[in-house]
């Protein structure tokens, strides 16, 4: 099942025009007084359909919005897709999302009708990786468990650079894993088979070793978070451990919650409130998709991807409130809500790679708390963090790649209520409703022993689903959307080069 592949991309020398397939893409922009700009690769399309646009524009027919597409035929019956591309005096960050959503736009809408397309994408400038990455997940199908199957986009031609094609696709693969993994049937990716997929996915890539703690050696080493949140369910959790060694120096740790599935445990969510669940491992997915796109670019950097996997699920052998549970590094948390799993699981990851693997700074993703969901709706992720600058470098990464972060406070004087409401243990693992995305946040930090560390709260984006005509163009509908894999790979990009 693991894992979709984008369309294969074949760069083009020649004029991407006379590519002998049936469908050609071609951005079209505004000029500054905000009419569509007829000129270049988009008169000379515009020529070859025997003036349809040109028509079209006349006729109020075609404004050239952003994602707006138009078609029409060459005399020898293939199709030219005008697309919106916006206008060419936006700033940078405005044009590379344009870029993404207009392509998308462009392929969704061909995606089930057409083997092989040309994209023109040096009309966008700078901002044609983008396009061809927006372009690729907009192609995106999940239809492993599905007998009828819609023809897809197998092929893209485009008029890039061979080293920028060859990045924009590494991403889209990583995307592509993330997606997979996020929006799998629980059964089918349960902890032991996810790790084993994954052992065997990246073992086709150089400089790669994956480690699984399996069960009985998380209860030997004492992960007491990721062993009680999961020793309810019959698929006993593990913590799969991706090592990319591509440089030197201490590594980067992503870590990425990995719950399989949630129902809250004994704390059990409310019926409408479970479906959606499936998609609680989008931070783990988002962590291994950047891990295999900065193992294919191979960054001179050593990283390492940890994914604490685990099924909350009530049974006879579930975790209780009010357990007091010895966490890795020793410290003992008392369970006030077996529905704040997330960063129990997390907070011996944490500690492992501050203290074991000596990373030099961490970032986690996870879908924690409602509460950043509410606060931020479904398109912004909470982005904690003490250090102004990797705050900095995050937020910049997130504008390159539209993939948005809003930073919230760490409220020291929330700390308090973690230890009064833990009066067995000596912290609790849910304190306060109120302030509840900072007060995770916060339970988090505890575990990662001064390291440099970000939290990337995603309940909202990694989940995606309630989106709906907000979400990019290049997210897929009612899916998770692979949120994180863009934001990690730029910010791993800034911290090393490229090494072939």
């Amino acid at each position: 099942m693991l894992y979709t592949r984008p369309p294969k991309v074949e760069v083009v020398e020649g004029d991407v025009l006379e590519a002998r397939v049936s469908d050609i893409v071609v951005p079209v922009f505004k000029g500054g007084d905000g009419n569509v700009k007829l000129e270049g690769i988009v008169e000379r399309a515009d020529s070859l359909t025997g003036g349809a646009l040109s028509r079209a524009v006349k006729a109020g027919r075609f404004k050239g919005d952003v994602g707006e597409v138009f078609t029409g035929y060459t005399d020898d019956g293939r199709a030219i897709h005008f697309v919106g591309a916006g206008s060419e005096g936006d700033e940078e960050a405005k044009r590379l999302e344009n870029a993404r959503n207009a392509m998308a736009a462009a392929v969704k809408g061909i995606v089930e009708k057409s083997g092989e397309a040309a994209l023109a994408l040096k009309p966008l400038g700078s901002a044609g990786a983008e396009g061809l990455v927006g372009a690729l997940l907009g192609a995106y199908r999940f239809e492993a468990f599905k007998n009828e199957k819609k023809a897809k986009l197998s092929k893209v031609y485009v008029d890039l650079d061979r080293g920028e094609a060859g990045e924009a696709v590494a991403v889209a693969e990583g995307v592509y894993l993330a997606r997979d993994i996020a929006n799998a049937p629980p059964h089918e990716v349960a902890p032991p088979r996810l790790a084993e997929k994954l052992r065997d996915l990246f073992s086709q890539l150089e400089n790669v070793e994956v480690e699984i703690f399996d069960y009985d050696r998380l209860l030997r080493e004492g992960f007491g978070g990721i062993v009680n949140v999961g020793r309810g369910s019959e698929e006993k959790p593990r913590l799969i451990v991706i090592k990319y060694n591509g440089g030197e120096g201490e590594p980067i740790a992503l870590v990425g919650k990995t719950l399989v599935f949630d129902s809250g445990g004994i704390n059990l969510k409310p019926s409408q409130s479970l479906y959606e669940m499936r998609a609680d491992k989008a931070g783990g997915a988002a962590v291994a998709g950047a891990a295999w796109a900065v193992a294919r670019l191979h960054l001179k950097v050593n990283l390492v991807a940890l994914l604490p996997a685990a099924i909350n699920v009530p049974s006879g052998s579930s975790y209780l409130t009010s357990d007091v549970i010895r966490m890795w590094d020793g410290t003992y948390v008392e369970v006030t809500n077996t529905d704040a799993e997330g960063r129990l699981v997390l907070a011996d990851a944490l500690a492992y790679a501050a203290k074991a693997l000596g990373a030099r700074e961490i970032i986690d993703l996870a879908t924690l708390t409602g509460a950043a969901w509410i606060a931020l709706g479904p398109l912004y992720a909470a982005l904690f963090t003490r250090d102004d600058t990797l705050a900095k470098s995050i937020e910049e990464s997130s504008r390159r790649t539209g993939e948005k972060v809003w930073r919230l406070p760490l409220v020291d004087e929330y700390k308090v209520m973690l230890g009064r409401k833990a009066p067995l243990g000596e912290v609790a693992n849910a304190a306060m409703r109120a302030g509840g995305a900072i007060c995770a946040a916060l339970f988090l930090e505890r575990f990662t022993h001064g390291k440099k560390w970000a939290h990337i709260d995603i309940a909202g984006p990694g989940i995606g689903s309630d989106a709906g005509p907000m979400a990019p163009k290049y997210w897929p509908q009612n899916l998770a959307p692979g949120w994180g894999v863009r934001l990690l790979v730029d910010y791993i990009k800034s911290k090393a080069s490229t090494a072939k």
